[in-house]
């Protein structure tokens, strides 16, 4: 959507997507935004992109008027896409600061401007063309960042791998940071640095993901995918699905298949 803004200070809940906003008007007005741990300041000398991950709520605080296109892309549907499960994740250095690229900037606006007109194949083709931009920008900053060095990056390819082979089971921070040889301490911090959100909220991310695909598949109870999920119950299930949501697995699922 494309939407125009006086100054304001507002928290975006959480959602299922991965929200992408492009900055096209520049003001001098101070704005930055929050993921949870720091304000991170966005620049007022050029356009820019701020990308923020799913399941995370996201403080803003904006001075002055700013008109901006905002994108919400399903992050089960971007997995699919490129194929790569922890797409999320391999996108996690773009959350930490704007960055600026101009065809990114004009494939957005041009996307706007297609969707309105029913050129579904074009506004498909900017999406993966903007997927690769994104991707390649993560990347880049990756190899310069001596925080994200190989080891670490192997360290944590084992956790995320024990976490989708050990999803429907109770998972401890103890039994993680054990996987990634650290303490549960030095784990977390690591952790929210290279994945930009915490270990649990890691974790509820990826069980709500999977409870979404399985809502999917038609005769699917509720109470088995909670329990596939690694949810305590049916209740627990319904509780936190709804929080990233905002309604019901059984509702969710009705509105989809209908």
């Amino acid at each position: 959507m494309r939407v125009r803004q006086d100054g304001h200070a507002l928290t975006d809940s959480a959602t299922p997507d991965l929200l992408i906003g492009i900055r096209r008007k520049v003001t001098a007005a101070p704005a930055r935004y929050n993921l949870g741990d720091k304000w991170i300041d966005i620049p007022t000398d050029r356009p820019h992109t701020v990308a923020a991950p799913p399941l995370t709520d996201v403080d803003y605080r904006i001075d002055g008027p700013s008109e901006l296109i905002i994108v919400a892309a399903p992050a089960h549907r971007l997995a699919g896409a490129v194929d790569s499960p922890a797409l999320i994740e391999r996108l996690a250095p773009v959350y930490e600061t704007p960055f600026h690229d101009p065809l990114f900037e004009a494939l957005g606006a041009r996307a706007w401007t297609e969707a309105g007109r029913a050129d579904g194949l074009f506004v498909d083709s900017a999406a993966v063309a903007m997927l690769s931009i994104l991707l390649s920008a993560a990347d880049a900053r990756r190899r310069t960042s001596p925080r994200l060095a190989p080891p670490t990056d192997l360290r944590f390819g084992r956790v995320i791998d024990y976490i989708e082979a050990h999803l429907a089971e109770d998972l401890s921070l103890t039994d993680l940071a054990a996987v990634a040889c650290l303490s549960p301490f030095h784990f977390t911090r690591a952790f929210k640095a290279r994945h930009g959100v915490s270990p649990v909220r890691f974790v509820q991310r990826r069980r709500v993901e999977r409870a979404m695909r399985l809502l999917s598949e038609p005769g699917s109870r509720l109470v088995e995918i909670a329990h596939q999920c690694g949810f305590a119950d049916q209740a627990h299930f319904t509780t936190a699905f709804r929080r990233v949501n905002g309604m019901a697995p059984g509702a969710w699922r009705a509105a989809r298949l209908r």
